[in-house]
């Protein structure tokens, strides 16, 4: 083999390598870890605390690219009967409530992403539509990417994600208790997920007077 071909080869290789380390990385698809990943809002009550309430996310997945996050896209939901307010008897009090029958009429709660912005290392905006008591209308989260890593329990690949945003339930149709409830809920959103499978899901269990 004459030096010349020898030489083409090596530089057809270097070729291959650089170009396949210069490729964008895809996205990768995680699943939610249903156990530890919650909704929580929390809403004025007649002006002396804050309310506090949480909803569970259902068994799901969404696709996230680090390097280009605009590649990225999530649809998830919440079951409206998960809905827990830390008491037992108040969950079972809302539910067999009329003034609150369209919130339970609907089975669930969902968000689908329309854009991801990166703004730094670790802050973004997601915006998306979100559907609750069967209205459908776009919100704007703030988005904290909190870490990329290997879940030292599960020992699979996770990232962690948290956000945060303002509706206002009037504009869903749900105007219970106005005089008394404040109309603002503060959402709060912590999402952790793993490249595999989520172990979790079809878990039974569930808080006292709520459902999975």
């Amino acid at each position: 083999m004459s030096i010349f071909k020898t030489a083409r080869r090596a530089a057809l290789a270097a070729a291959l390598v650089l170009s396949a380390a210069a490729a964008p990385c895809a996205p990768v698809t995680y699943t939610i870890v249903s156990k530890l990943s919650r909704v929580s809002f929390s809403l004025e009550h007649q002006g002396f605390i804050q309310l506090f309430g949480t909803l569970r996310m259902a068994p799901g997945s969404f696709s996230f690219d680090d390097e280009d996050w605009k590649n990225s896209a999530i649809a998830v939901s919440m079951p409206t009967r998960s809905l827990d307010m830390g008491d037992a008897t108040w969950n079972q009090q809302i539910r067999s409530d009329d003034a609150w029958a369209k919130l339970f009429k609907s089975p669930s709660v969902s968000f689908r992403s329309t854009k991801l912005e990166r703004i730094d290392a670790t802050h973004g905006t997601l915006a998306g539509e979100l559907t609750l008591a069967g209205v459908t209308k776009p919100v704007l989260l703030q988005l904290r990417f909190n870490k990329l890593g290997v879940n030292q329990i599960s020992k699979l690949a996770s990232v962690g994600f948290s956000a945060t945003t303002t509706i206002k339930r009037s504009e869903y149709g749900l105007n219970a208790y106005s005089d008394l409830v404040g109309d603002e809920l503060a959402v709060q959103i912590q999402i952790e997920a793993a490249a595999g499978a989520d172990g979790d899901a079809h878990n039974k269990n569930a808080a006292n007077g709520v459902k999975r």
